[in-house]
C-alpha cells in the first residue's frame, strides 16, 4: 500500500509502496501477455506478492518514486530512547498483566460457567479457526489479500479525515492502492497497522442489526466475526510489515513496531473490556503487581550479578 502526502507547494512525497512494479518487464514475466479475467489477475497477483521478498531496511527509490528518508538526529534519538525504555516495558507488562489476569479473575467475572465455554470465547475462537482453515486451505487468499489493500487504503483515508486532511486521491485496483492527503503525521501512517477496520465494521454492523430487528443468534455471529476478523488483521499485518517499510522506516523502524504492538494490545483490551471478559480494576490490580513484580525480578538480579562480580 502507499501513502501519499500532498505538501504545498512541492509534489506529493509517497511513501509506503504496495504498487508492483510491473513497468519492468523483468519483474512482470511471470504475467502472460493475452488478457486475463478478473480471478486469474487477482491469483497472479497475489503469487507475484508472496514470492516477493521483503523490502531491506534501506530500500531504494522504486520507480520514479523518491527514496524514503528515514528520521535522523535528535528525533531519531528520542524515538529510540521511547521505545527502549517505554514502549518495550509497557508491551511487556500489558501482555504478562492480561495473561495473569485471564488465568486469576477471567473464571471469576463469568460466573459459574467455565470462561473457555463462554459464549464470547467460544464462539471467537471458532472465528480464529475459520481463518485459520480458510490461510491454510488458500482456498480464498487473493480475495482475502484484496479485502486487506481496500481496508489498509481506507483506514488511510479515514486517518487522515479524522485529523481534519483532505484526502486527494485513494486509488485501489488489482496492481495495488495508494492515498494522497496533505496532511502528514504519525497516526495516518502507522493507523493500518493497529486499527482493525474490518473487525470495526462488522461489530458495528451487527450491533445495529441486533438494535433494529434482534434474534437470538445474535452473540455467536458477533464473536465469530470478531474472532474472525482480529486473526484477518493480525495475520496480514504481520506478512505486511516486512514488505511495506517505507511508513515504518520513516517514522523509525523500532518505534513503530513497538507502538504499533501497544495499541494493538490497548485495542485488545477495550473489545475484551467491552465483551465482558476483562475487569478494568482487576486488570489494573494486575498490571501494578505485574510492573512491581518485574522491579523486584530484576533488582534480584542486579544484586546476584553484583556479588558475582564485584568492582575494583
Amino acid at each position: 500500500m502507499m501513502l501519499k502526502r500532498s505538501k504545498k507547494p512541492p509534489d506529493p512525497v509517497e511513501h509506503g509502496d504496495w504498487r508492483l512494479p510491473l513497468d519492468k518487464p523483468e519483474e512482470a514475466e511471470h504475467l502472460p501477455p493475452q488478457p486475463l479475467g478478473v480471478w486469474r489477475r487477482l491469483k497472479l497477483r497475489v503469487a507475484y506478492w508472496q514470492a516477493t521478498p521483503a523490502i531491506p531496511r534501506h530500500p531504494e527509490s522504486v520507480g520514479n518514486d523518491p527514496p524514503v528518508v528515514p528520521i535522523h538526529g535528535w528525533s531519531r534519538a528520542l524515538r529510540l530512547v521511547l521505545a527502549w525504555a517505554v514502549l518495550l516495558p509497557l508491551s511487556i507488562l500489558m501482555v504478562y498483566a492480561l495473561l495473569q489476569h485471564l488465568y486469576h479473575h477471567a473464571g471469576a467475572t463469568m460466573g459459574q460457567r467455565s470462561f473457555w465455554l463462554s459464549v464470547p470465547v467460544w464462539y471467537s475462537l471458532l472465528g480464529v479457526g475459520a481463518f485459520i482453515s480458510l490461510v491454510v486451505s488458500r482456498v480464498a487468499l487473493p480475495v482475502m489479500v484484496y479485502v486487506y489493500v481496500v481496508g489498509h487504503e481506507l483506514t488511510h483515508a479515514i486517518a487522515a479525515k479524522l485529523c481534519l486532511g483532505k484526502v486527494q486521491t485513494l486509488r485501489v485496483d488489482l496492481n495495488g492502492g495508494y492515498v494522497e492527503t496533505d496532511t502528514d503525521n504519525l497516526f495516518i501512517a502507522l493507523s493500518p497497522y493497529f486499527v482493525p477496520l474490518w473487525m470495526c465494521v462488522w461489530l458495528l454492523v451487527l450491533w445495529c442489526v441486533n438494535l433494529i430487528y434482534p434474534f437470538p443468534e445474535w452473540g455467536a455471529w458477533f464473536y465469530a466475526g470478531f474472532g474472525f476478523w482480529w486473526s484477518f488483521h493480525l495475520y496480514w499485518t504481520v506478512w505486511v510489515i516486512p514488505r511495506e517499510q517505507p511508513d515504518m522506516l520513516e517514522n523509525g523502524l523500532l518505534f513503530s513496531l513497538l507502538l504499533v504492538l501497544v495499541m494493538n494490545i490497548g485495542i485488545l483490551l477495550a473489545v475484551l473490556y467491552a465483551f465482558g471478559v476483562l475487569s478494568p480494576v482487576g486488570y489494573g490490580q494486575d498490571f501494578v503487581a505485574a510492573a512491581r513484580d518485574t522491579w523486584q525480578f530484576l533488582c534480584a538480579v542486579y544484586e546476584r550479578l553484583a556479588h558475582a562480580a564485584p568492582l575494583y
